[in-house]
């Protein structure tokens, strides 16, 4: 169980970096990682570890946190004009304020009606629920090749992993998958609803992988490589 206690500020030359400090149960470690979503440091800190040793270590991974950060790419708010990658294609985004349709493709344009200060907002919401969209129909024709079920897919804004898994069916997928290659996000449906053969990481469970995506290992490296620029976008 993770619980956030406190921040320390972190100086590395002129800057000054807040680092979040979560208290694990089940950490072993003091560990420092990178939200890419909040673009903040995270120091992971053993149940009985003491608040001086977090300071300690954080500030001693000062310019690690810093180039860290400085490596991320610029933060993308949807906004008129803006090139967007969308489901394996690119959508300019349009604003109309008298059209009265919500959020539609057209030709490759991506119309947003409404105020324009709620066009970030739309635009988020229509991605999200394209994807949803996507991903469940992806994932039940995957499903039907290795005679499982899906019973659902949920989207969410997931910070640790792209997607999981239950024995029920239910799947959860990150929706910053809409804007991958779509093999990428093909990729992690089928990861996921290869789940409902094999709950584990087994080589038995990469057969399957393999046999619905023969290059998933080519996927897998991308999404490496490109984690923070999917979690660059943001409506604010």
């Amino acid at each position: 169980m993770k619980q956030t206690d406190q921040t320390i500020s972190v100086c590395y030359g002129t800057a000054i970096f807040p680092v979040s400090v979560q208290k694990n149960s089940r950490a072993k470690r003091v560990r420092l990682k990178i939200n890419r979503k909040l673009r903040q440091a995270i120091l992971v800190l053993p149940q009985k570890a003491s608040f001086q040793t977090a300071c300690n270590f954080a500030r001693s991974k000062a310019e690690w946190i810093a180039r860290q950060l400085d490596c991320l790419p610029e933060k993308q708010i949807f906004h008129e004009n803006m090139s967007l990658p969308f489901l394996g294609n690119t959508v300019l985004v349009h604003h109309s304020l008298t059209a009265k349709r919500g959020v539609w493709i057209d030709q490759n344009v991506l119309w947003v009606s409404g105020k324009k200060e709620h066009l970030a907002r739309r635009v988020q919401d229509f991605l999200k629920k394209s994807f949803s969209v996507y991903s469940l129909k992806k994932a039940r024709q995957f499903a039907q090749k290795i005679n499982v079920k899906v019973q659902r897919v949920t989207v969410r804004d997931t910070v640790s992993r792209w997607g999981s898994c239950s024995k029920s069916g239910r799947l959860n997928l990150s929706w910053r998958l809409v804007f991958a290659p779509l093999s990428v996000a093909d990729y992690v449906i089928a990861h996921e609803v290869s789940h409902l053969c094999e709950m584990n990481h087994s080589s038995a469970f990469w057969k399957v992988v393999e046999m619905l995506c023969p290059d998933y290992q080519k996927e897998e490296l991308w999404l490496k490589k490109n984690a923070a620029y999917l979690y660059s976008f943001s409506d604010k």
